[in-house]
């Protein structure tokens, strides 16, 4: 088989349509799973106030700038790497008061396709989880309850052993 320049060109091209079509699906599902498990929460509103009444979201997607440093991304901005793996935090506000609010705790997760089986992974090192994400409604309620656990987790082995009342 004899390949010209063009051949090859066209072939390039349309790897590249097909990883940018690839990376808006992975993006899309990354927004119904913070639409999903910001439901899951049952939050009082979509953003608390700070004391001066500034709005802030409880829960953002974003990235790891540096190993815990949080910065928000919008999700056209998530970066998929070169396995095809889209990689981000979901953060969570848990300290909501006016004065003192503003802590947030983020949980790694990747979305990525195994053939045509949605994936997801969620936490990271010895905290991982994997699951296969349903394509119908309610598909992220595990990814969800994994996320949760993790955030619950983490404060268990924050919290003193020794407690004085």
């Amino acid at each position: 088989m004899d390949m010209t320049f063009n051949d090859l060109k066209e072939k390039h091209l349309k790897l590249r349509q097909t990883q940018w079509q690839l990376r808006e699906k992975l993006q899309d599902k990354a927004c119904d799973l913070v639409r999903e498990y910001s439901e899951s929460l049952s939050l009082p509103s979509d953003v608390w106030k700070d004391s001066e009444g500034n709005d802030y979201p409880y829960v953002e997607i974003g990235v790891w700038k540096k190993p815990g440093e949080f910065e928000p991304t919008p999700f056209p901005r998530l970066p998929m790497d070169e396995n095809y793996i889209l990689n981000f935090v979901i953060s969570t506000t848990l300290d909501d008061s006016p004065v003192t609010g503003g802590h947030r705790h983020g949980v790694s997760v990747a979305l990525y396709y195994d053939h045509v089986v949605l994936c997801a992974s969620v936490g990271s090192g010895d905290d991982i989880a994997l699951f296969t994400v349903s394509p119908k409604p309610g598909g992220f309620f595990e990814v969800c309850a994994a996320i949760k656990a993790l955030i619950n987790t983490s404060i268990v082995r924050a919290t003193p052993k020794a407690v004085i009342l």
